[in-house]
């Protein structure tokens, strides 16, 4: 076997060579495989070979994991899973990490519950959460969202100011609170709090009315809560004046409805030092 050497810097690269003749009969070489690196030492010269690449390999599963890895890491970094499942205690599937993983997909697909095993397993969220996709089907994630039920609606309250608390660092100033009033529908006319009462896109359904606070400068979710259907926006503030005692935080005043700013109302903001913008 021919073999060529090149040498560039300090270092001889070893090439096999090969003879062949071009199309007017010309004899020519060319390098046909790299042998290594060829090295002298204590007066014995030996060619140190290329290490082996692989070639070829097979694919036997790829998972969706850029963004999941992201938002799964900023749930653990905050210690909102620990805390889930801390608050939510319950046999079975664990609260924190099904509750993470709904979250997850509410925010980059929105999946029903019927589908969510099939997304689940396609994604990084099997190895994060250690929960097989089959434990993962809308039978068990109805059992563990009942979970919640049995908190109750001041336990409710309770986890959202305590998983607040773990991200209010994240406000870096005082800030205002955006706080409001939406409705739900419903076809049903049984269930708890469902009521006919105002409706704000002139529907004649039932409904339960939610509210929600949250900080004006980055958004954080604080607490919400579940009213009546026939619960009207401005009978939601004095509650709201005690659910925000619950948290320690500065709040600079409240931007709400000029509707729900009746003459109790201020007063009753006033008296706890709550300024308003309506």
């Amino acid at each position: 076997m021919a073999k060529s050497r090149i040498k560039r810097g300090d270092r001889v690269y070893v090439y096999e060579r090969e003879n062949y003749r071009d199309e007017f009969g010309k004899v020519k070489h060319k390098n046909t495989r790299y042998l290594g690196v060829e090295v002298t030492e204590n007066g014995k010269t030996y060619i140190i070979p290329p290490k082996k690449r692989l070639k070829e390999f097979d694919v036997i599963k790829s998972v969706r994991y850029g963004d999941i890895s992201i938002l799964y890491n900023i749930f653990k970094k905050y210690e909102i899973i620990d805390l889930l499942d801390e608050l939510v205690p319950r046999g079975g599937l664990p609260v924190g990490a099904v509750f993470a993983s709904l979250a997850i997909n509410h925010i980059v697909d929105r999946e029903t519950l019927n589908m969510f095993s099939k997304w689940y397993q396609d994604t990084a969220l099997e190895e994060f959460t250690n929960i097989p996709a089959k434990k993962m089907n809308s039978t068990n994630l109805g059992a563990v969202m009942k979970t919640f039920g049995k908190v109750g609606v001041e336990g409710m309250v309770d986890v959202c100011v305590k998983v607040f608390n773990k991200v209010k660092h994240l406000e870096t100033e005082s800030t205002s609170l955006l706080y409001d009033v939406t409705s739900t529908y419903f076809y049903a006319k049984k269930l708890p709090k469902v009521r006919p009462g105002y409706s704000r896109d002139d529907n004649s359904l039932p409904q339960i009315n939610i509210s929600l606070a949250a900080t004006k400068n980055k958004g954080l979710p604080i607490f919400f809560r579940t009213y009546e259907g026939n619960i009207t926006d401005v009978n939601t503030i004095r509650q709201l004046i005690s659910d925000l005692k619950r948290i320690d935080f500065k709040v600079d005043a409240i931007i709400l409805d000029r509707g729900m700013t009746s003459k109790k109302n201020l007063i009753d903001l006033a008296e706890n030092h709550l300024k308003i913008i309506g």
